[in-house]
């Protein structure tokens, strides 16, 4: 509602007393009404949605709210690997395999779910692995890795609504794109470029931003854009493994002290003022263990081994991942730090993704 639109459309005609009264009351309400990213409601009912990776069956998963849903594919070994819920809809993507493993990639096909039917994305760059969906104003937005017939390797892509949109050197360098996010009518997506070394990256519009040292190996995992800000979370090479970081505009900072072997940060999400990244530890002795930090300051995960997402609804801070029940591994997510376990066959699924939304 515009303020400088008339009061008298909402205000009958009374004496002048009651009209000054009313709109000293109308104005002081509307002072008080909080921003709509600042609205929380603790009764709201939500409905969560969580995807498994590694699960070794001939048909993708879902779990939402305490239910497995499974998702066909003419392919075998399938993974889900990212999920976007708009509306009504629910959009996945992953990939599926004719053997047992996603590391052939020739043999690997990208795999896009809208609501259960499977299609493949071939428009342009034929998919082999899809790691991230994002919707906006109904377009569909996925990226991940797609065949460079002409070199026979695997390059960086995206996908609007099944039509490949060229991203800057990613068909001449080696290159890989692991998450998307649209802000308006910009479209991000985070990854990397291999020019003496591997590094992070990420295009705006197709028109890419370097962010590691070309001189030192880095990876960008996830992208978040808030104000006109550009979040971006990954690892960058440290005394011969590798230290979990992220950029804010372009300038980086650690996420750890440096004592571990190797660390990443794989998610990323703003809410507000405050920056949530997670990501995964591996110390000298092998020992492996998963952070949550909070405008860089760790936040406790009982339990947790592994992680792949993090997303802030509602004030709730959500993140998926694996952790240790009574010392057996499953998939489980946790909210403001409790955990919830999901299903678990002993077949080896990781909770991939999580996505959060009204009821």
């Amino acid at each position: 509602m515009e303020l400088n639109k008339s009061l008298d459309i909402f205000i009958p005609s009374v004496k002048n007393t009651y009209r000054i009264v009313i709109i000293f009351l109308f104005l002081f309400c509307l002072s008080c009404k909080k921003k709509p990213n600042q609205d929380v409601n603790p009764d709201l009912p939500v409905d969560v949605f969580v995807t498994f990776s590694n699960t070794f069956r001939p048909y993708g998963q879902y779990w939402k709210n305490g239910e497995m849903v499974e998702l066909a594919t003419p392919n075998v070994f399938a993974s889900t690997r990212a999920i976007f819920v708009s509306d009504n809809d629910i959009h996945i993507v992953g990939d599926a395999s004719s053997v047992g493993t996603n590391i052939i990639y020739s043999s690997s096909t990208g795999q896009y779910w809208k609501n259960g039917v499977v299609s493949n994305i071939e428009n342009g760059i034929p998919a082999k692995l899809l790691y991230d969906v994002a919707v906006s104003e109904g377009d569909v937005h996925i990226c991940g890795d797609g065949l460079n017939s002409k070199q026979l390797k695997l390059q960086a892509a995206y996908w609007k609504n099944g039509v490949a949109v060229p991203l800057d050197e990613a068909a001449v360098r080696g290159s890989r794109a692991r998450a998307i996010f649209v802000a308006g009518k910009d479209v991000y997506v985070a990854g990397s470029l291999a020019f003496q070394n591997e590094t992070a990256v990420y295009w705006k519009n197709g028109t890419v931003v370097t962010l590691g040292d070309p001189l030192n190996t880095s990876y960008a995992n996830s992208v978040a854009v808030a104000e006109k800000n550009v979040y971006v979370a990954g690892s960058e090479g440290f005394k011969g493994g590798s230290r979990a970081r992220y950029w804010r505009n372009g300038a980086g900072a650690y996420l750890t002290d440096g004592s571990e072997y190797s660390s990443e940060a794989v998610d990323i999400a703003v809410s507000g003022k405050d920056v949530y990244c997670v990501g995964n530890l591996q110390y000298y002795d092998n020992t492996r263990v998963a952070k949550l930090w909070k405008n860089g300051i760790v936040q406790n995960l009982p339990g947790a081994i592994r992680v792949s997402s993090v997303l802030v609804f509602n004030n709730d801070v959500y993140v998926a991942g694996e952790g240790s029940d009574n010392g057996i591994k499953s998939p489980m997510y946790w909210k403001n730090g409790v955990p919830v376990l999901l299903p678990n066959d002993s077949n080896g699924p990781f909770a991939s993704s999580i996505f959060v939304k009204k009821r």
